[in-house]
């Protein structure tokens, strides 16, 4: 490999680093804003994006415990976050549901972000932002895989 090869490989790894930890300040002032801790904050985030869960798998999709989580949704319960419903298939099972009227909350929050985002990626064309996509679909499951070995060899 080249060495101008590795210093880009370098530069853009420090740079998706540097935009993962500016991604987390965003979130963080985010959920400060509207009162949350930033667990809670990822919980809903995670709620939005992939759909009501039992507490198990929000336990899996956030890497928390399953006492960590059930204490978490008592708090967004009570704050009028979530709202819990029993499955309509067996009556054992307890959902999870986000509370659309406070998620609306969130939304205007990141309206910045999302106009800076659109202005930026106005510049590239469809196989650039085919490109992108790629990029971040394995930049995410990475990331997911990493945290799972992290929490297993802890």
């Amino acid at each position: 490999m080249s060495r101008a090869r590795q210093e880009l490989l370098l530069e853009l790894q420090a740079t998706l680093t540097q935009a993962v930890a500016d991604a987390i300040l965003v979130q963080q002032a985010a959920a400060d804003r509207l009162g949350l801790g930033l667990a809670d904050f990822k919980c809903l985030t995670a709620l939005t994006e992939e759909g009501s869960a039992t507490a198990g798998e929000i336990a899996q999709r956030t890497g928390l415990t399953s006492g960590a989580v059930t204490r978490m949704i008592d708090r967004l319960e009570r704050a009028g976050w979530v709202r819990r419903r029993h499955d309509t298939m067996d009556r054992r099972r307890v959902i999870v549901e986000p509370v659309p009227a406070r998620l609306a909350e969130i939304e205007p929050l990141f309206a910045g972000m999302a106009a800076g985002w659109s202005a930026a990626l106005a510049d590239y064309d469809d196989a650039q932002l085919r490109l992108l996509i790629d990029l971040f679909g394995r930049m995410r499951a990475l990331a997911r895989q990493q945290a799972a070995a992290i929490r297993v060899d802890a």
